[in-house]
């Protein structure tokens, strides 16, 4: 008798679906499965996660977020081409614009007009005549000299610093190490050290002189 003839006539025997390696095979009650012991286990790598940082456009003004290391950027609100290299500004140079998420430095060698800078941390020395803006820290050293219409986050007057700023200067706040001349406004606190001193008037939400700081000039409080 033939195999199939005696499998038939056989009550208790059943046939079952071929299963390999790696191949799908249909389940008795139905359904589908898949039997592959010699498939490797594969890890996930973990999600490269991007430092950022918190910025302010320069064009349009609104904030936005872009990568710590990153050269340059694009504005998500205005599409703007933004730049975050750092400049120094060297001898000789007029008539300069400058406009980047970095930081600016103007050494004290450097006499400018009609400079137009809009940065990130701004640190003078020289002679500077035009419009000046930080979204950062303003610092004034040695014998710096500005002029125009400027306005910063913080302003610093680094120690032994004899500054002059005309007309005057906008801040949040500021901090005075070394000598100033000129008028100040501050929508926070102003804070005079010991050696510092303040030639001009001061218009600011707190006035606060240490232990032989100098304030030549009137003092106007604000509230918040």
């Amino acid at each position: 008798m033939s195999q199939e003839r005696q499998a038939s006539a056989d009550p208790g025997y059943k046939t079952q679906p071929l299963e390999a390696p790696g191949v799908s095979g249909y389940l008795p009650q139905g359904g589908h499965r898949r039997r592959d012991p010699f498939a490797r286990v594969v890890a996930r790598e973990p999600r490269l996660v991007v430092p950022m940082r918190d910025v302010q456009c320069y064009e349009c003004g609104k904030n936005c977020q872009i990568p710590v290391a990153a050269l340059s950027a694009v504005c998500p609100h205005c599409f703007a081409h933004l730049s975050t290299a750092n400049v120094t500004v060297k001898p000789g140079t007029h008539h300069l614009q400058i406009h980047t998420l970095g930081d600016v430095k103007i050494p004290e060698c450097v006499e400018l007009s009609r400079l137009h800078v809009v940065c990130h941390n701004l640190t003078i020395a020289g002679c500077v005549k035009g419009t000046l803006r930080a979204t950062g820290i303003l610092t004034l050293q040695g014998r710096a000299e500005l002029e125009g219409q400027l306005t910063a986050s913080k302003l610093i007057v680094a120690g032994g610093a004899r500054a002059q700023v005309r007309p005057g200067i906008s801040v949040d706040e500021a901090e005075l190490s070394g000598s100033l001349s000129g008028r100040l406004y501050a929508r926070g606190e102003v804070h005079i050290r010991h050696s510092g001193k303040l030639d001009g008037d001061c218009r600011a939400t707190s006035l606060r002189l240490d232990h032989g700081a100098v304030h030549i000039g009137t003092r106007e409080l604000i509230k918040r």
